[in-house]
């Protein structure tokens, strides 16, 4: 009886905490969705909001959230990355009083000083180290190189590279906020479940905007929502598109999680929508490659399911075999494309064939400058003298045009953090016991394979509402990693690489 009235207390008491965190974490997912959704609507139906109120609004919002924020910093972390993918429509800059004065930057200079205060250390240094930190900063430090070599260009280059090499690193800088003021699982399932729901929205707002539309020509048909692009839509939606398929893969015997599909379709329907055949492609490699690592008898069911469809194009959706078929001008059969690929070429449509030469006049544009390139920002305006088109256009390839504006050594830097990044989820895939994180590391895997091929078609990481969750989710993983560390529930011979991030109980400092 002793034992019982003893035992009993602690037992209440820790599922009265349970019971707390739950309460906690479904208020917090239903709040940012809330949100989420008012995003949408304001966009979705092109809502003018006075701008006396949007001022007022954003006052006393902020007081608010700031109150709440400092003695519940993750609330910031929940409101910004909720606010991510809608931050380049509903900018935030109060009516542009000051430059860079906008809302994601408020954002994450609360949670850096939080971070600053020590508020989030506990019983870790401030900053922590992991593998990947280094090839980032030297990636920054190499931008900064290529803002130095363009300076030159022009007097009002310099500003300009600044503001817009900002883009790419605002992104970036959330992966070492997320990292060390993220800490507990708790609080990384609700960040991953408000991407979820996040996503998914933006998916209702691509479709939506499709049947708003209305009969029209393929051009204007295309979504671009969010992204502002309907190529770049596409990429953010094969970025996370796999993250619900990944806990789906994991839990087919459980029937609740085949809900969990809804998310994915809607998702699928959103990059459809986009009419982006380097989307269409992405989500395949992306697929291809889940498949590839959940198990190698789906693959193979999947690349039985290809070839079926590649011989019977009918069974495709009607708007992707649609838009994959005006690649071509005129047939091409498989044999002519392999032992005759200036034929294949010559029969590509107009937007493709421009992207091909675009392409060789980037590699001439690489060939003059291959260790430095030729300045940040610098590829638009001077594309024009390398390829046959004599005008500034995109060069539609991301590896392309790093190398071109700031040096093969960058890319290959660029290269590694991928890499790592792959490496490290798919470590966290094969090594931790913790089923949450492993269908998470699952399912990023899809999204890093869709990533590398939708940069093969465009410039898909320099602006934050596409790649913000892609450094985010990167963090995840790392913190991941440590927290099996530190509570010994990783596969001990899979976790020595990682020594690096732990030695005993101390994390390692830089």
């Amino acid at each position: 009886m002793k034992l019982d009235s003893l035992a009993s207390p602690f037992g209440s008491q820790a599922q009265q905490t349970k019971a707390n965190l739950l309460k906690q974490k479904k208020t917090a997912i239903f709040l940012m969705a809330a949100m989420a959704l008012a995003f949408s609507y304001i966009i979705t139906k092109d809502v003018v909001v006075p701008s006396w109120i949007m001022l007022t609004a954003a006052f006393m919002g902020g007081v608010v959230l700031f109150g709440m924020g400092i003695h519940n910093p993750h609330v910031i972390t929940y409101v910004l990355v909720a606010y991510l993918p809608f931050s380049k429509v509903l900018v935030g800059d109060f009516g542009g009083v000051a430059t860079a004065l906008n809302l994601t930057n408020l954002l994450m200079l609360f949670i850096f000083i939080v971070w600053l205060s020590g508020k989030y250390s506990e019983d870790e240094p401030l900053w922590l180290s992991t593998p990947i930190n280094a090839p980032i900063i030297l990636f920054i430090m190499a931008g900064f190189l290529s803002i130095l070599r363009g300076s030159s260009y022009s007097a009002e280059y310099l500003w300009f590279a600044v503001i817009e090499f900002k883009r790419w690193i605002t992104p970036i800088l959330m992966f070492f906020l997320v990292l060390n003021t993220i800490k507990d699982r708790q609080t990384i399932k609700n960040v991953v479940v408000i991407i979820i729901v996040v996503c998914t929205i933006v998916g209702l707002m691509a479709i939506y905007d499709y049947m708003d539309v209305g009969e029209a020509s393929l051009e204007k048909s295309r979504i671009g929502s969010i992204a502002g692009h309907s190529n770049s839509l596409a990429a953010f939606f094969n970025y996370y598109i796999f993250l619900p398929f990944g806990f789906f893969l994991l839990n087919m015997n459980r029937s609740r999680y085949w809900l969990i599909l809804i998310p994915f379709l809607i998702q699928f329907r959103g990059i459809m929508v986009t009419f982006s055949r380097g989307g269409y492609i992405a989500f395949a490699f992306g697929l291809y490659a889940l498949m590839w690592f959940r198990s190698k008898a789906l693959f193979i069911v999947l690349l039985g399911a290809m070839v079926f469809s590649i011989f019977n194009p009918i069974l495709l959706p009607p708007g992707i075999r649609y838009r994959m078929s005006h690649t071509f001008t005129k047939p091409v059969s498989y044999t002519e494309a392999i032992s005759a690929p200036e034929y294949a070429e010559e029969s590509l449509d107009g937007s493709t064939r421009g992207r091909v030469e675009i392409w060789k006049g980037a590699l001439r544009m690489i060939k003059e400058q291959p260790f430095f390139g030729v300045g940040y920002g610098l590829f638009f305006p001077l594309i024009r003298h390398y390829w046959v088109g004599g005008f500034s256009i995109d060069a539609h390839n991301t590896y392309l045009i790093i190398a071109a504006e700031m040096g093969i050594p960058a890319l290959v830097i660029f290269l590694i953090i991928i890499l790592m990044v792959i490496g490290n989820t798919y470590q966290l895939y094969q090594t931790t016991k913790d089923p949450f994180a492993k269908a998470l590391a699952l399912g990023f895997l899809g999204g890093l394979f869709g990533l590398l091929m939708s940069n093969m078609f465009g410039s898909r990481l320099d602006s934050q509402e596409v790649s913000s969750y892609f450094w985010i989710l990167s963090a995840l993983v790392m913190r991941l990693h440590i927290l099996d560390q530190k509570e010994g529930t990783a596969v001990l011979p899979k976790v020595k690489k990682l020594d690096t991030l732990w030695q005993g109980d101390e994390a390692v400092v830089l």
